[in-house]
């Protein structure tokens, strides 16, 4: 690995628990105005507030935001590198991705700043899209090795031909993961398979960093807690939640106990009590 590209990744760890806690706010980019991310400009104020170790966001908000980069409250970006039609029309329920595509370069991400680029590797789709995101890949691969960019691949069963039942299959998580690894991921931002053993066999063979994204809103602020505490203790290195963080009017107590989690190794339900999560 060259030294910047070693360098930027480094940027989205923190260097004494060796793990991260992302808050993600690319939401928009697929969705529209998502209820609680209505203000992404003053999300990110909020997310260098309370100390985040990164984001997720699009080149768009990048450019409305660059006021907010570039100053001694250093936030870390990852770039969402393409774009994902989950329905009809934005801000539909997910109905399962119909179709994802390259949409941003990585000379963008290179020029504004990013630490990373992320992009989407989707199953379940038809056997045309299947094989148009893995040559899109294959070229966002070549482009990363050319600007020293780390590449995050994000593997999710959630295309229309993919059964419902298989969607938190621990296999079929641990052989997307597998593919996404030989694909060239240098971060893995994977679903949690549910259970510590299955998990740990991602963590163990990839060799590179596995952080865990949050999925869709939950009634459990508690249960997400736990959901982050076993993937670390399972060999994880951090989180990617979204929805249940900034979804929650708790948000600053929320990123508080995760934080605590990631980087001091607390317990759920010490978290709980000490921030005031009931849920």
């Amino acid at each position: 690995m060259s030294n910047l590209k070693e360098k930027r990744l480094n940027n989205l760890f923190n260097p004494k628990s060796g793990n991260t806690l992302i808050t993600p706010i690319d939401h928009g980019f697929y969705m529209g105005a998502v209820k609680g991310l209505e203000d992404p400009v003053g999300m990110i104020e909020k997310l260098i507030k309370y100390k985040v170790d990164g984001t997720l966001m699009s080149f768009g908000l990048n450019k409305i935001a660059s006021q907010y980069f570039g100053t001694q409250d250093y936030l870390p970006k990852i770039m969402t590198a393409d774009y994902v039609i989950f329905g009809d029309i934005p801000g539909e329920p997910n109905k399962g991705v119909l179709a994802n595509s390259y949409y941003s370069s990585v000379e963008l991400a290179a020029k504004y700043n990013f630490d990373a680029v992320k992009v989407l590797f989707s199953w379940g789709t038809s056997v045309e899209q299947q094989m148009d995101v893995v040559k899109y890949i294959g070229a966002l691969v070549d482009e990363c090795e050319s600007y020293e960019m780390p590449l995050m691949i994000e593997p999710v069963q959630m295309g229309l031909n993919a059964p419902k039942e298989k969607g938190k299959d621990p296999k079929v998580i641990v052989d997307a993961c597998r593919i996404a690894l030989e694909l060239g991921a240098d971060i893995l931002k994977a679903p949690y398979t549910g259970d510590k053993e299955s998990f740990s066999q991602i963590t163990k063979y990839s060799h590179v960093p596995v952080i865990i994204l949050g999925g869709p809103k939950v009634d459990s602020i508690k249960g997400v807690l736990q959901m982050a505490k076993d993937s670390l203790e399972a060999g994880g290195k951090g989180t990617c939640f979204g929805r249940n963080v900034w979804g929650d009017p708790n948000m600053e107590n929320i990123i508080a106990a995760l934080r605590d989690i990631t980087h001091k190794n607390a317990e759920v339900d010490a978290v709980c009590k000490k921030y005031n999560i009931n849920n």
